[in-house]
């Protein structure tokens, strides 16, 4: 027993060095290989390298050395893949093979791959409607598209209109799957006009793609779905498309190797346009790691230099207080970063789960936004679909709109085509972290007059040691409400805060006050009903101000100070409050993620006898854990942890097997049970390693293994049916020698998890015992051999 003790408390501590992990092996040169573009690439690829004036022969299109790479991977576990880009191998290897590895003259450095690829779906399908065969999508309601709110809220009427529907462009999508697709009649038309152009599973290198995740099928709707009554679910339903598989639920690190790879075939073959609702945050990041220098955000910005439009998905981080950012390779420089609002045509707000800009380095995110709940295709039929949130869907749904704009722009660059969806943005040139420049309008690419000068709805005033922001009287809306945001600029371009609230436009002399020294060194921008404006104080006034520091507040009056709209009292209450929950502020050194967090759960299992040797017990005896947990993260997937638990476990005896303590009982009655009772306080000691995030909680797959000691007491109770001084009556009898002793007891405790659900295995290392009494003769004198095995499932919350 103490060689097995000390096997397992050696494995506990050295576990994490021994482990496989992935690399990239970073080369020197690419030296003796060869190239022709004019093989390697689809025309439409070159004619796009053209366009934007990128260079063919780049010597990141060249191959790798061949040599090198299987040198490298002699020494590995195993290739898992390789980019021309980065001029790299990914490789699995222990520490030992990566000592081996980076000691080839031909590497010029390794790196650990530290991510895990994450769906930037919020929920599953919501809701889902079948149509029937008769409700086939045809050629009449093409002439007269029925478009849904999605699409409206973007303009999409102006594309349909004037015939635009991105044909002629090639877009690729990333995604972890594509089930149904091929046979959905959502996307019956792509089919029959032979728009799929190529696909590639990657994780399982080959063609198919039309199973596994079904998140691909209902992102792809988003983009150009036909829904089966013929309702438009996206704008670019002419529009040619290459599908690839990058991503695995369960795979910890090659999805980055995979969306590489992606993106090196989508460049190859052609794409103009890339749709990714996938991403890296907080599972293997911090936040300051989103500065647009992962790997993949320096892959996405290569893209953009050879012509393709990157979108990317914001994530989905906004209810983690201790996730302030977005997610990579959105923070890249050169992706349209797209976050989300609600589904609603006449309120204007950023929905619940969308991520915050800015990037680590105070970079604009996202720089645009769309309906983060959207009508998409559902896998559960070939004729369903049903609702979905997340920002997965925003992206593609710019993506769509994307690509109708360069149909109406067909001699734009990538880069010129980004800068002009931001500016064809509803907000445009108001912007803020919440929003970006908020959502693309089509008929700034459909009309033929450009840079429209908005009427004015509001004015500044100075007025004391106050701005006011004055609404207009006959604003001209013919809603009774309308947003108006504003936000505070330092000289460096970045925000201190921001605030989105509703005004009754029926108050129209309702005015907010600003103290000028919240304007010291910055500028307020505002935007209502259409129309922005931003004031700055003069150098000479500056330096007449008393500089008091920055104060978030400020407040809604009327000029009598007199409210008597209830709902105008209500944003007052919450703009003069000391907590602007509407404000989101940034420290200069950027939001962290927390090191600590706990885990409240829930075990039941049940002892089992291993041989024959244990107590005389029937196999099952049930076993209930209740308990917390608090994990210090010392690494992204490697946490130590301590716990503190209540747990009763209840031994049924078999009736017919004597035992000593039978004789301490009458016997005159009939036996139907007996049991012995054990409740304990455990304190246990272990160390969790994450193999895969996500889960609704973000625990993902998890392995804890450690050591515990409790303290415990116990009884042991006889049932009869019938005694003979309690008629027909059943009859419990306690032995009071054997109630509340107490002793101390150890064990090794293990678990494997998914998120909230898992098993666990606990191996008590000790006997449970009486009081043990020195005379032999003495009923006591005897050590209990209770089952030292218990499993059983665990739930956390």
């Amino acid at each position: 027993m103490k060689k097995i003790l000390f096997t397992l408390v050696t494995l506990l501590a050295v576990l994490p060095a021994f482990g496989q992990s992935c690399y990239w092996v970073l080369l020197t040169d690419k030296q003796g290989t060869t190239f022709d573009p004019y093989t390697y690439f689809d025309a439409k690829a070159i004619e796009r390298y053209r366009q934007c004036g990128a260079d063919l022969y780049d010597p990141s299109n060249y191959p790798l050395n061949s040599s090198y790479v299987s040198q490298i991977d002699a020494l590995a576990t195993e290739h898992v893949g390789a980019s021309r880009w980065l001029n790299a191998v990914a490789v699995m290897a222990t520490p030992d093979q990566m000592q081996r590895i980076q000691s080839l003259p031909f590497v010029s450095g390794t790196s650990l791959i530290a991510t895990e690829m994450q769906i930037t779906a919020c929920k599953a399908v919501a809701e889902s409607s079948d149509y029937p065969e008769n409700s086939e999508y045809s050629e009449t309601s093409a002439a007269q598209p029925n478009l849904t709110e999605q699409i409206i809220r973007m303009g999409g009427r102006q594309f349909a209109t004037n015939g635009v529907n991105g044909k002629g462009i090639r877009i690729a999508v990333f995604d972890g799957g594509f089930p149904k697709v091929n046979t959905h009649a959502v996307f019956k038309h792509l089919f029959d006009n032979h728009q799929i152009i190529k696909t590639w599973n990657f994780c399982n290198n080959k063609e198919d793609v039309y199973g596994w995740n079904s998140h691909g099928t209902m992102t792809l709707s988003c983009i150009a779905g036909i829904a089966p009554d013929g309702r438009q679910l996206g704008l670019a339903t002419g529009a040619e498309f290459l599908l690839a598989r990058t991503e695995v639920e369960l795979e910890p690190f090659k999805e980055e190797v995979w969306w590489m790879q992606a993106m090196e075939w989508a460049d190859r073959n052609g794409a103009q346009i890339i749709s990714s609702s996938l991403g890296y945050g907080k599972e293997r990041y911090n936040t300051e790691d989103m500065n647009g220098t992962s790997y993949v955000a320096k892959a996405a910005n290569m893209a953009a230099r050879k012509g393709i439009l990157v979108c990317n998905s914001a994530g989905n981080e906004a209810t983690d207080r201790h996730w302030r950012t977005i997610i990579t390779p959105a923070d890249a420089d050169s992706v349209l970063c797209v976050g989300g609002i609600d589904a609603d045509l006449k309120n204007y707000s950023h929905i619940s789960f969308s991520s915050y800009g800015p990037s680590a380095t105070g970079k604009l995110k996202p720089n645009v936004s769309a309906f983060g709940h959207a009508l998409a295709a559902s896998p559960s039929s070939d004729k369903a679909t049903g609702y979905v949130d997340g920002t997965s869907f925003s992206c593609p749904l710019v993506a769509g709109f994307a690509a109708c704009a360069w149909q109406c722009r067909p001699g734009t660059t990538a880069m010129q085509l980004f800068h002009e969806i931001e500016k064809s943005a509803d907000l445009y040139p108001y912007f803020d972290y919440a929003l970006g420049y908020g959502v693309p309008q089509a008929d700034y690419f459909c009309s033929k007059v450009q840079n429209t000068v908005a009427r004015p709805t509001f004015r500044f005033v100075e007025k004391g040691d106050s701005i006011h922001l004055h609404l207009l009287r006959n604003i001209g809306s013919t809603d009774l409400s309308r947003p108006l945001f504003f936000n505070w600029q330092t000289d460096q371009g970045t925000l201190d805060a921001y605030i989105h609230i509703t005004i009754d436009t029926m108050d129209t002399a309702s005015y907010i006050s600003f103290p000028k020294n919240q304007l010291y060194h910055r500028t307020l921008n505002a935007w209502f009903d259409g129309y922005t404006a931003s004031f700055r104080l003069t150098d000479k006034q500056n330096q007449q101000l008393a500089i008091t520091g920055y104060d978030t507040r400020c407040s809604f009056t009327r000029p009598n100070s007199m409210i008597q709209n209830d709902a105008v009292r209500e944003v007052v209450n919450t703009l003069t409050g000391n907590d602007l929950t509407l404000v989101q502020k940034y420290p200069k050194d950027g939001w962290k993620t927390s090191n600590t967090y706990w885990d409240f759960y829930i075990m039941a299992g049940s002892m089992v006898r291993l041989s024959s040797q244990d107590f005389p017990c029937k196999l099952l005896s049930p076993t209930v854990h209740v308990g917390v947990r608090m994990l210090s993260r010392k690494a992204k997937a490697y946490s130590l942890g301590i716990g503190l638990e209540y747990a009763g476990t209840r031994y049924n005896l078999d009736p017919e097997q004597p035992n000593r303590l039978d004789g301490l009982f009458p016997t005159d009655g009939k036996l139907d049970k007996k049991y012995y009772l054990f409740d304990e306080v455990s304190l246990e000691l272990f160390q969790r390693v994450r193999f895969v995030g996500g889960g609704m909680l973000g625990k993902g797959v998890h392995w804890d293994l450690g050591i515990y000691g409790s303290y415990g007491r116990y009884t042991y109770t006889k049932e009869y049916k019938t005694y003979a001084h309690a008629q027909d009556a059943a009859l419990s009898i306690t032995n009071p020698e054997y109630q509340d002793n107490y002793n101390f007891n150890f064990g090794l405790t293990t678990r494997v998890a998914y998120d909230a659900f898992g098993i666990y295995c606990r191996y008590r290392l000790t006997g449970l015992t009486t009081n043990y009494d020195a005379d032999p003769l003495s009923p006591t004198a005897f050590k209990l051999s209770l089952p030292r095995f218990e499993a059983g499932i665990q739930l956390c919350f």
